[in-house]
C-alpha cells in the first residue's frame, strides 16, 4: 500500500517563498566567500556549500510535490518553479565562478583543499545536464552554458595545485591481491 498525500496550491506557494529566501541567503554567503578569499579563510565557503545543498533540496522538494499535484489549474506555479529554478542556476553558476575567479594563481590553499572542491564539479556536472535538458531548451542562454564549462576549467586548475589530505593508513597504497591455491577449491578425497 502506497500513502499519498495532497498537497495544497498553498502549501507549494509556501516552498516557493522559502526557496526565494534561501537562495537570498546563498546569495549573501556567496559574496562573504568572495570577499574572505582576500584574506586566505575558506571556512566562509563552507557555509555557502551547505546553503546552496539546502536549496538544492528545496528545490528537489518542490519539484517532487510539483509532480505529485493533479491539479491543471497549478500550471502558473510550475511555470513560475521553472522560471526559479533557471534563475537559482544561473545565480548560484556566477557566484561560483565569481569565487573561483577571485582566487589567486598564487592563492596558498589549505590542506584538503582538493577534497573541498571535488564535490563542486559534480555539481556543476549536474547543473549542465539539468540546463540542457529539452524543458530548459528556450530558457537558457548558450553563455550561461559556457559559464559553466569556464567554472569547471577553474575548479580543475585549482584542484590540480592543491594539495590533499594526508593519508595516515599504515598502508600506502591498496594491498595486493593475493593468488589462492588452486587445490583449495577442489574437495579433499580420503
Amino acid at each position: 500500500m502506497v500513502w499519498r498525500r495532497d498537497y495544497s496550491r498553498k502549501e507549494v506557494e509556501e516552498l516557493l517563498a522559502a526557496l526565494e529566501r534561501q537562495a537570498r541567503d546563498a546569495m549573501a554567503l556567496a559574496d562573504k566567500a568572495t570577499r574572505d578569499m582576500g584574506d586566505d579563510r575558506f571556512a566562509s565557503f563552507l557555509d555557502f556549500r551547505k546553503k546552496v545543498e539546502e536549496v538544492r533540496a528545496l528545490v528537489a522538494l518542490t519539484e517532487e510535490r510539483l509532480t505529485n499535484l493533479t491539479d491543471s489549474k497549478l500550471d502558473d506555479l510550475r511555470a513560475e518553479f521553472e522560471r526559479m529554478d533557471v534563475l537559482l542556476s544561473t545565480l548560484l553558476i556566477k557566484a561560483t565562478r565569481n569565487y573561483f575567479l577571485s582566487m589567486r594563481d598564487d592563492q596558498v590553499l589549505p590542506i584538503g583543499a582538493r577534497e573541498l572542491f571535488e564535490p563542486e564539479l559534480r555539481i556543476i556536472s549536474e547543473m549542465r545536464s539539468k540546463l540542457t535538458r529539452p524543458q530548459f531548451a528556450g530558457r537558457v542562454a548558450q553563455s550561461t552554458i559556457d559559464e559553466l564549462d569556464e567554472t569547471a576549467d577553474m575548479v580543475r586548475k585549482v584542484m590540480a595545485r592543491a594539495p590533499s589530505l594526508p593519508d595516515f593508513s599504515d598502508a600506502p597504497s591498496p594491498p595486493k591481491r593475493v593468488k589462492r591455491l588452486a587445490s583449495l577449491g577442489r574437495p579433499i578425497r580420503t
